[in-house]
C-alpha cells in the first residue's frame, strides 16, 4: 500500500470545504502516480459517517455550508458507490493490533512532548501497519505525527 488518508482528508472529497479543491489536486496526482486505491478501514467507515450525520446535527460549523439530512444522504450514497467502484478508495481490513501497537510506540515516543489525540495516533498506526509511505491530512496535528513516524506528508502542512 502506496498512501493512506485519514478522515479529514477524505471528508474534503465529498463536502465542500476550505481545502477541497486541494484535495481534489492531491486525489488526482495520487491517481496518476499509483494504480492501488486509498485504504477505507472500519475506523474511516464509523468517523465518516458520524462525521456527515454530527453535520446534520450541528448544522454545519463556522464558515461551512449548512449540512441537512438530504445532503447528508447524498454523501454517504457517493461514498458507497465510490467504496464499490473502487476507483480512489476501497474497503480494507485492519490488522488492528498492529495498528494499536504502532499507535501506542507513537504515543509513547511523541504524546507528552506534543499532545497528539488518539484518533490521529490511530489512524498514523494504521497508515504504519499497512506499510503506506505517504500521508494524507489537512489536520496539523495527524500531519506532525506522521512526519515524525517518517511518513511523506501531503499537503506539506507547516
Amino acid at each position: 500500500m502506496n498512501a493512506y488518508a485519514d478522515t479529514n482528508f477524505l471528508l474534503g472529497l465529498y463536502l465542500p470545504r476550505v481545502h477541497s479543491p486541494a484535495a481534489q489536486r492531491l486525489l488526482a496526482d495520487f491517481l496518476r502516480r499509483h494504480d492501488d486505491p486509498l485504504p477505507f478501514t472500519p475506523l474511516h467507515r464509523l468517523e465518516f459517517r458520524n462525521a456527515i450525520r454530527l453535520g446534520v446535527f450541528r448544522q454545519a460549523e463556522p464558515g461551512e455550508p449548512p449540512m441537512d439530512r438530504a445532503v447528508a444522504r447524498r454523501v454517504l450514497t457517493e461514498n458507497e458507490a465510490d467504496l464499490s467502484a473502487r476507483v480512489f478508495i476501497e474497503h480494507t481490513p485492519a490488522d488492528w493490533t498492529e495498528a494499536l501497537r504502532q499507535a501506542e510506540v507513537l504515543s509513547k515516543s511523541h504524546t507528552e512532548e506534543k499532545g497528539f489525540r488518539s484518533l490521529d495516533l490511530l489512524h498514523v498506526g494504521l497508515a504504519l501497519s499497512f506499510g503506506a509511505r505517504e500521508f494524507y491530512t489537512f489536520d496539523r496535528g495527524a500531519s506532525q505525527l506522521a512526519k515524525l513516524a517518517g511518513l511523506t506528508v501531503r499537503p506539506a502542512l507547516r
